[in-house]
């Protein structure tokens, strides 16, 4: 009866301790997920390159991307839409217009003020693709 009595403490404590274990790992997935759809904040940009029109939103990753004529050196390059032939609709909205510099030494966007010592990240994704058929291919 005495051994009854210490083992039901026990249990308690160990079914508490679970219990506020599954509390606080629970909501973790969903913080996850809610952190990779919020949109851009302070910071950070999303140039779609080639983007003629206005902003927009994309739909999976809830990033707000802007036109890149803001970014080039007195309207360099041109903007071009990708051939029909290459939308599919699992090709991402960035992927489907693109700026070409087909004259000077030079082709790159202005970014800035930057600061020094600051770090930035900066990630592109390319799809390599003409107007003749030849395949594409997509890099991130």
């Amino acid at each position: 009866m005495e051994e009854m009595k210490k083992s039901k403490p026990r249990a308690l404590v160990a079914r508490s301790s679970w219990l506020m274990l599954l509390y606080l790992v629970a909501p973790a997935p969903a913080g996850v997920l809610q952190a990779r759809a919020q949109p851009n904040s302070n910071g950070f940009i999303s140039i779609d390159c080639g983007l003629a029109g206005s902003s927009y939103v994309e739909d999976d990753t809830k990033l707000s991307y802007v036109p890149d004529a803001a970014f080039v050196t007195d309207g360099a390059g041109e903007n071009h839409n990708i051939p029909p032939h290459f939308i599919t609709p699992q090709l991402q909205r960035i992927l489907q217009n693109v700026r070409s510099f087909p004259n000077g030494t030079r082709n790159c966007y202005t970014l800035g003020p930057l600061i020094s010592g600051n770090k930035y990240l900066i990630r592109a994704a390319f799809m390599y693709g003409d107007s003749a058929s030849r395949p594409s291919l997509i890099c991130t």
